[in-house]
Formats: structure tokens, C-alpha cells, sequence
């Protein structure tokens, strides 16, 4: 369970929709406008976990693809092999040496984990997520509270380089645990088909299906 945490943590790149509510702030439109330009990309990831008192407790490296509306690939390298999958309505969590594959509904509300922010509705991120944005030299850094309680994560830092491309995230959780994220090659994700978001388990893995 504390690898699919931080696995889901990291899976943040999906994109929202490009019409913001009358209602949004001025923070979360301009977040919207920044996220309307990540869809349908591929790039590579180096994720960074520090507990409470600022200790690394583990390094992960991974490639991420993604495809609005919540549709994704999260697949971690080393130093823990999982793949992650997303074809918009089913999850699938797949672990190699546990020759374990877990499948269950995906749960949509966009304060569930990071990647659902980014992959639902942009009129929606305002009624679960406070926005806050700043300003340094030519970056724009975005910070996001969860107004739910039940959520993995209290705090979501989003990092956009001058040419606004997410760089850099980074997650705080209740006990104080952060997780970066960096990211790096980002660029389109071209010849998508029907089956670039669907997982086939391999044989002889076990399958548990999750409610």
C-alpha cells in the first residue's frame, strides 16, 4: 500500500478542461490556463520522498504518459517495479514481483489523488481545492489545499517553467512527509490507440479485485 501512495502521489500530468467557471478565482483560472497546455504527453520522472524531519526515506524513476479525460500510465523503473493504468474508468495497479495485479473503479473526484486534479474538470477544482499562485522571476508556482479531509496529500505545490511546462511538484501530507517530483523530456505523446491506456495482465499473476 505505501508504494501504490506513492506511486498515485506522483501521477499528477493529466489535464483539465479548458472552460473556467465564472465563479473561479483569478488564481485557478490562471492555474487552468497553464494546465490546458499538458495534454496528450510523455516525459520521464525522478521522485524524491522525505520524511517529517527532512530525511530522504527513498528515491523512484519512472516514465508517465497521459491523455485527458483521465487517462494515464505511471510506470516506476527502480528501484520498486509497478506499472499503473487508467482508461478513464478502471485502475489497474500492477506489481512484477509480487506477480500481483490489483483492479478497481476509478474514483473520480479530483481531491481523491493529484493526477484526478489534473484530469477532471477545470469548474470542479474550485469546490474541492483552494488556489494560491506567486510569481518568482519567470516561474509560476501554484499551491493547492484540499478543503475535503479525506485525501492523501494537505498540500500541492505545482511548478511551471518560463515557457509553462510542469517542471517540478511537490506533495506534503499530514505528518509532514514530502514528496518532489521532477520531471523532465516532456513532450507530445504521439499514435495513441485504443489500447495505449488498457492493461492485459500477464499470465500467471494473481488478481484482486477491489471494491
Amino acid at each position: 500500500m505505501k508504494r501504490f501512495y506513492f506511486a498515485s502521489l506522483a501521477v499528477l500530468f493529466a489535464c483539465t478542461s479548458s472552460f473556467a467557471s465564472e465563479a473561479d478565482s483569478p488564481d485557478t483560472q490562471l492555474l487552468t490556463s497553464f494546465l490546458n497546455g499538458i495534454d496528450n504527453i510523455v516525459a520521464e520522472y525522478v521522485q524524491h520522498t522525505h520524511d517529517g524531519n527532512n530525511s530522504l526515506l527513498q528515491t523512484q524513476k519512472g516514465r508517465l504518459s497521459l491523455t485527458r479525460p483521465n487517462k494515464f500510465k505511471w510506470e516506476s523503473y527502480a528501484p520498486y517495479e509497478q506499472v499503473l493504468v487508467s482508461n478513464g474508468s478502471t485502475l489497474w495497479q500492477y506489481d512484477p514481483d509480487l506477480e500481483q495485479v490489483t483492479i478497481q473503479k476509478l474514483d473520480n473526484r479530483l481531491s481523491s489523488t493529484p493526477v484526478l486534479l489534473l484530469s477532471g474538470n477545470s469548474k470542479d477544482v474550485s469546490k474541492e481545492y483552494d488556489v494560491y499562485s506567486e510569481k518568482l522571476q519567470d516561474e509560476y508556482h501554484f499551491v493547492l489545499i484540499p478543503k475535503r479531509t479525506d485525501t492523501l496529500f494537505d498540500r500541492l505545490r505545482l511548478e511551471f517553467n518560463p515557457e509553462k511546462v510542469l517542471r517540478r511538484m511537490v506533495i506534503k501530507d499530514e505528518v509532514g512527509q514530502k514528496t518532489v517530483i521532477t520531471l523532465s523530456g516532456v513532450k507530445k505523446l504521439t499514435n495513441i490507440t485504443p489500447e495505449t491506456y488498457e492493461f492485459i495482465v500477464p499470465e500467471g499473476t494473481d488478481i484482486i479485485k477491489s471494491q
